[in-house]
């Protein structure tokens, strides 16, 4: 494999990677993984428990 092939794959894993650390910053915050908002959200119940009333 060309020195190309292996610049790409290291920017993908890269890129997976910042994705996976800011997942569980979102989370040991309490935020939402979709930051779409929970109002509508089908998962709400399972994803914020501890705000339910």
């Amino acid at each position: 494999m060309d020195w190309l092939t292996w610049l790409l794959a290291a920017v993908i894993v890269g890129i997976v990677i910042l994705i996976i650390v800011s997942g569980i910053r979102k989370k040991k915050k309490g935020e939402g993984g979709c930051s779409c908002g929970c109002s509508g959200c089908a998962m709400k119940d399972s994803c914020h428990p501890q705000q339910n009333k």
